[in-house]
């Protein structure tokens, strides 16, 4: 089974990083344990440095030099903050040049603004002890620098054509990537409103309909559960008007599906209903009434898979298959018997109510065939460039981080 990471929608392009780490970290090992050794190191000095501050600021009155050592000081927690600042995922040459270059540099002035503090003393023997302590874990902590930093360099020296690669897949498709990433994430928020106004839907059906009747009936609530089971349909009928009806039909009525002319009408009417510019959700519950078979077909694994990129994730259509649309043939006799009883003048008002969820809808399906489109058009540019290998594992499978 195929192991999906979740990545929360702030975490990207960390997505693509997380691939390039999956696929080259292991050759990596030697560079990322040399620099979590310097990260160490550096925070050992960091914290050495934030305890002398603070028993200088605690003294400043009595200790000799007390106020001219806080520069030092501070001068010493900002450059090991700027080094430790932001690391990548997945180690590249961008990092080779960022984080290791400037490391002798940023030793000197380690040590130069060290320095002077090795002269302070302190009258209280206990601030002096512990005054002692940092100070020996910094001159330790500087000492070990040097080496490290030596032995870092020789590690991404000899790794330097994995890491001009990794920087090249970087360049090349993180700008692609964030902007289907930042397209799902307004498709994400569009289901969101979606469903608030399939409630404020469900109230005002209800309410007219308690007006006009006096009765409080659960009928608009079944609907708008009914439309939300349906989103998986919609998409799918969007999917295949995308990718042409012809060539959808010409694959049901091939083997396994085998469809017939007959059964090919319904499955082009279904999807003109579902999609039609002035659909009505009271009539689209009513020809669920009256023909089930061609969102039966629709919804086969044989269509999902025609119609869905190559190696997307189709969780969302087999539990359709297997539970929403049991739920909807179970719903529509319930709504059929309803809708049929309402009054013409009542059943104009909540059509027209539901009319604009139902505009929602088709809003919420451009949005989703502009993602599906942006991830194929990054698929194919993965495959032109020859960067796929590169990354270890198709980069289809990136579908199955954000569908």
């Amino acid at each position: 089974m195929t192991s999906v990471q979740q990545v929360s929608f702030l975490d990207f392009p960390w997505v693509l990083d997380y691939m390039l780490a999956t696929r080259f970290n292991s050759s990596l090992r030697q560079i990322r344990h040399a620099v979590c050794s310097i990260v160490l190191t550096l925070r050992t000095i960091l914290s050495a440095a934030v305890e002398l501050g603070i028993l200088v600021t605690q003294d400043a009155d009595s200790v000799d030099g007390a106020l001219s050592a806080k520069p030092f000081i501070d001068n010493m927690i900002h450059v090991i903050t700027e080094c430790l600042q932001s690391f990548p995922l997945c180690l590249d040459s961008e990092f080779f040049h960022s984080f290791l270059e400037p490391l002798p540099s940023h030793l000197r002035f380690l040590c130069g603004n060290f320095h002077p503090l090795t002269h302070m003393k302190f009258e209280d023997s206990a601030k002096e002890k512990a005054f002692e302590a940092q100070t020996k874990a910094i001159t330790q902590a500087l000492s070990e620098l040097p080496s490290q930093c030596s032995n870092l360099e020789l590690y991404m020296s000899s790794q330097e054509p994995v890491l001009k690669q990794i920087q090249i897949i970087k360049e090349h498709l993180r700008a692609p990537l964030w902007m289907m990433m930042h397209d799902f994430r307004s498709l994400h928020g569009e289901e969101k409103l979606l469903v608030e106004d399939v409630r404020e839907a469900v109230r005002v059906a209800t309410e007219m309909h308690a007006r006009e009747t006096r009765e409080c009936s659960t009928w608009p609530q079944v609907m708008g559960e009914t439309l939300l089971l349906l989103l998986p349909l919609w998409k799918l009928s969007a999917l295949a008007v995308a990718k042409g009806q012809d060539a959808f039909m010409r694959m049901v009525a091939s083997p396994p599906l085998d469809a017939n002319v007959g059964a090919q009408r319904l499955l082009r009417r279904l999807i003109e209903v579902l999609l039609s510019e002035k659909a009505d959700f009271l009539d689209i519950a009513l020809w669920f009434a009256a023909e089930p078979s061609s969102a039966v077909l629709l919804s086969s694994c044989e269509a999902v898979e025609f119609l869905l990129p190559e190696a997307a994730n189709d969780e969302e259509f087999t539990q359709f298959r297997k539970l929403g649309l049991l739920r909807i043939q179970e719903n529509i006799p319930v709504l059929q018997n309803h809708i049929i009883r309402l009054p013409k003048h009542l059943r104009a008002l909540i059509s027209a109510q539901w009319r604009k969820v139902v505009e929602e809808v088709h809003l919420h399906l451009q949005l989703y065939l502009r993602v599906v489109e942006g991830f194929l058009e990054v698929q194919k540019e993965v495959r032109t460039s020859k960067r796929e290998d590169a990354l270890g594992t198709p980069l289809g499978n990136m579908f199955m981080y954000v569908f």
